[in-house]
């Protein structure tokens, strides 16, 4: 088969390595100047392509996560990776990295392995399905293929090609479009007297999150404080699930040391006593204990019940620059089982495109994964 993928992304590039070998004439097209930008930029350039514990718990269908991962289980994928693919992976503890710890690397050698036409800087006009197949007009051309996939991904960083410059297309050819917000991103908060000063600090603590006094989420992790608000990934995975909530507002309450069951004024006292110019410095870098120490005097709350509890209030989040993900897309609505369209005829949809999406950790990348190799599995039945 003719195959054009639009979009040379990790689920267009999964999809072509997935049809490598099979006898498909491929043409990957990206109107960025080269493949895989924010494949080989992902988990802070290491690429966190998959996750021990897969699971539909962590994503935003949960029905429709299970029947996918039940079929394309961690062992499968990171068989497909190993075996089918020769590029050993690395476990660090949930997390898995290809062996390299780059992602820079990882996508060279993908698109090395990968025997297809190349089709950058290019700008994709329509399409029109016909009897002889799908006429796909771009840069200037008008080329048949006999299937099209579009694996473009949604408006996160758009610097690294996810703009969402497709999706006004998709709308006009009928398809239903879930609108789009910016996913797994830093939030803004209320609270922002003093942030500036322990901007850059990180910080363990136990993060939960309150809507309407009830506790949706909780997580331990590291929180990257920002002039304007929290950042992280404990942050990312709240935002995406207050904005798939809808919700406008929530308190974030940082639990800072949640393993220390002593009485924390009693233990305030003892380290006064012993180190009266320094002594939360025991617990916390110099910018931090000055933060609590000054924030404690703002509020007029005991310095214990900081160590204890730290509250913000969620007043919205980054935008699509700062985002891992986008949130919305084309509905599942949409997509038969194997991806294809219900709509039209040899068009179908892979990754971020899709109303469907993870929390932090490799769940997204591992969807990009099993929906190519799921694509390139129906094909390979026909």
């Amino acid at each position: 088969m003719k195959i054009a993928i639009i979009g040379a992304g990790a689920a267009g590039l999964f999809l072509a390595r997935a049809l490598e070998g099979k006898g498909h004439s491929l043409t990957l097209f990206d109107h960025k100047e080269q493949a895989g930008k924010k494949l080989m930029a992902t988990g802070n350039g290491r690429c966190n392509l998959l996750n021990t514990n897969l699971s539909s718990s962590f994503y935003s269908n949960k029905e429709f996560a299970e029947t996918l991962f039940r079929e394309y289980t961690y062992q499968e994928l990171k068989r497909v990776v190993e075996e089918e693919w020769l590029c050993p992976l690395m476990e660090i503890g949930d997390y898995v990295y290809p062996a390299s710890l780059s992602g820079i690397a990882f996508g060279h050698y993908l698109k090395a392995s990968i025997h297809a036409n190349f089709v950058f800087s290019s700008k994709i006009g329509d399409y029109a399905i016909k009897e002889d197949g799908v006429h796909l007009f771009h840069d200037a051309k008008e080329e048949v293929f006999d299937e099209l996939v579009f694996a473009t991904g949604g408006m996160s960083t758009p610097k690294f090609g996810s703009d969402g410059s497709i999706f006004p297309l998709l709308q006009k050819h009928g398809y239903a479009i879930k609108p789009l917000e910016a996913g797994l991103t830093p939030i803004k908060v209320k609270e922002t007297s003093g942030l500036k000063g322990i901007s850059g600090v990180r910080l363990k603590a136990l993060c939960e999150v309150y809507v309407s006094n009830q506790k949706i989420y909780e997580e331990n992790g590291e929180v990257l404080f920002r002039k304007d608000g929290l950042s992280g990934i404990v942050i990312f995975n709240a935002e995406s699930i207050l904005v798939h909530l809808g919700a406008k507002e929530a308190k974030i309450v940082l639990r800072p040391i949640p393993s220390f069951q002593k009485d924390r004024a009693t233990a305030l006292m003892k380290w006064k006593e012993i180190a009266p110019t320094a002594y939360l410095e025991s617990l916390f870098v110099p910018s931090f204990a000055n933060y609590l120490l000054e924030r404690s005097r703002e509020e007029k709350v005991p310095l214990s019940s900081l160590l204890n509890e730290i509250s913000f209030t969620y007043i919205g989040h980054s935008s699509f620059e700062d985002s891992t993900i986008s949130i919305g897309g084309v509905s599942l609505d949409e997509i038969e089982d194997d991806f294809s369209s219900k709509r039209e005829k040899s068009v179908h949809f892979l990754g971020e495109i899709l109303d469907f999406d993870g929390l932090c950790g490799g769940y997204n990348l591992s969807f990009c994964l099993a929906s190519a190799l799921k694509k390139a599995k129906s094909w390979a039945k026909d």
